[in-house]
């Protein structure tokens, strides 16, 4: 079994320093990405969002070609899922979106940090396609796909998903972005490895990007939280506590559904090569 797991795969673990690597692949990215935008904006300024989302996929697809070449890494193949994980990580989602919004409120966020947030994204179709298709997709495949799927073949899996969490709030490059990040990073991590398969981890990121731009083109406002409409802080509180109810509530019937699975029974699925 051994032999037929190295034969299979090449270089298909990593290190924690390897995924910070790869993270510093996609962040050094935005340069000549930033670079190639900036000159296409010179010549086309009224196709700013379309040229904007080119640039966000040129940074994630070099990304992957990158470590594909250099170490062999490839994107976990796209397993299929039972549809009943589905419902489940809708309610995980939001649930989640909730409680992380209302930790991100406590850290008081600069105007100019808000203005920057704003003119980010426009409020348009290649607004969405770039927040709620592109981002959904391309950061699943990078931080789930490739970094999660190869730290899970090297540690166990409670490490190897807060590892990848953490980098990818790490990606998002500011306090507040972190935190959401964060804790929908540790969901998704964790469903991509008892259910094998990365279309939950673009579902939740879908559900999760497309609300947050609902928001904000029926508000105007890209930074308005959803816990602005709670209406007090005893509302808050209720909710906050109906969406940690929730979210183990979800957690719970996942177990019953997907069987536990060690980093040994990954290794033995996918194949790997220290």
């Amino acid at each position: 079994m051994e032999q037929y797991a190295t034969e299979t795969s090449v270089n298909s673990s990593i290190s924690v320093g390897r995924a910070f690597a790869i993270l510093g692949i996609t962040l050094a990215l935005t340069i000549p990405a930033s670079v190639v935008t900036a000159a296409l904006l010179n010549a086309a300024p009224a196709f700013k969002s379309w040229i904007t989302m080119l640039g966000y996929a040129l940074q994630f697809i070099g990304t992957i070609a990158i470590v594909y070449f250099v170490w062999n890494l490839k994107v976990t193949d796209l397993g299929k899922v039972k549809f009943v994980f589905f419902p489940l990580a809708l309610l995980i989602t939001f649930a989640l979106s909730i409680i992380s919004e209302s930790l991100c409120s406590l850290i008081p966020m600069p105007d100019f940090v808000a203005r920057i947030f704003s003119e980010a994204i426009s409020l348009d179709f290649a607004g969405y396609l770039t927040v709620g298709i592109a981002a959904p997709v391309l950061e699943e495949l990078v931080f789930r796909g490739i970094i999660l799927a190869a730290l899970l073949r090297r540690y166990e899996p409670r490490k190897a998903i807060i590892w990848s969490a953490v980098i990818f709030g790490i990606a998002h490059l500011n306090p507040w972005q972190f935190i959401a990040a964060f804790i929908i990073g540790c969901a998704i991590g964790w469903l991509f490895w008892r259910t094998r398969s990365i279309w939950i981890g673009i579902f939740m990121h879908w559900l999760n990007n497309t609300a947050g731009f609902l928001i904000g083109y029926y508000s105007g406002d890209m930074n308005v939280s959803v816990t602005d409409y709670f209406g007090g802080q005893m509302n808050h509180a209720i909710i906050l506590i109906v969406c940690a109810i929730v979210t183990l509530g979800c957690i719970k019937a996942v177990q019953k559904i997907a069987p536990e699975q060690s980093n040994d029974d990954w290794r033995l699925e996918t194949g790997t090569a220290e």
